[in-house]
């Protein structure tokens, strides 16, 4: 794991999908100040003061605007493609061509929740507790978190640094990342969780999974027929 810096292209796009949608021109990190418009359905008002369960931590509207707004403009995929041959590409040497998601994984942490799903089993002031593999994630992935507003303190990740560490959560490394930094990271071992947040600020952030071309074809049984085929959940670049 590790923490490198990077030109962020990805910050004027979201900007642009809440100045489309709710004429929101304020720093993203103050986004949660969008939850008194009139624009957004009460019961979206309300989801995004809430703390949910695993179930139901993916029925944000700004998630599905998110969405819409890569269906519906190239120009993103023209940028995270761009992005990730200038920057994830070098990080496997021997490839040739390397497996991406499709489409980033998009977090929203606003002020006094978190931005990933409660567990039952939970620890106490823990959060979403997990490693990927636990979702069904080949070994062979690697993470790329990049942070759309600053990543700091219990806006942010919290996360073991060695596999199977027994280290209680309470203990977990605090992930502090700028707009210009990126984060290399093993979670499909590497236990992580969320803690609630307390910083008064919205975190928005990428977390993008990436497989070696050769990895990917080695365990192609693995993939097969499941979400993560090509063309479904990962494509190649």
């Amino acid at each position: 794991m590790k923490i490198e810096n990077c030109e962020n292209p990805f910050i004027q796009h979201i900007q642009n999908i809440f100045r489309k949608n709710y004429n929101f021109t304020g720093p993203l990190d103050t986004l949660h100040e969008i939850l008194d418009s009139t624009l957004i359905p009460e019961d979206q008002k309300e989801y995004h003061k809430q703390l949910h369960d695993w179930n139901n931590d993916r029925n944000s509207i700004f998630v599905k605007q998110f969405h819409q707004y890569v269906d519906e403009n190239p120009e993103f995929n023209e940028t995270y493609h761009t992005f990730m041959k200038a920057y994830a590409k070098p990080l496997f040497p021997p490839e040739d061509t390397i497996v991406i998601q499709k489409t980033p994984n998009i977090r929203f942490h606003f002020p006094n929740t978190a931005a990933i799903g409660k567990d039952p089993k939970d620890p106490e002031n823990i959060i979403g507790l997990h490693c990927d593999s636990n979702f069904g994630h080949n070994e062979n992935e690697l993470n790329l978190i990049i942070p759309i507003t600053p990543m700091y303190e219990t806006n942010s990740i919290y996360y073991e640094t060695e596999i199977d560490s027994n280290m209680d959560p309470n203990d977990f490394e605090n992930l502090t990342l700028e707009t210009n930094q990126v984060f290399e990271v093993y979670f499909n071992k590497l236990r992580h969780c969320n803690k609630i947040n307390k910083t008064g600020k919205t975190r928005i952030s990428f977390d993008i999974r990436i497989i070696p071309y050769t990895k990917y074809m080695e365990n192609l049984d693995f993939f097969q027929g499941t979400k993560f085929e090509l063309g479904k959940y990962y494509i190649v670049l």
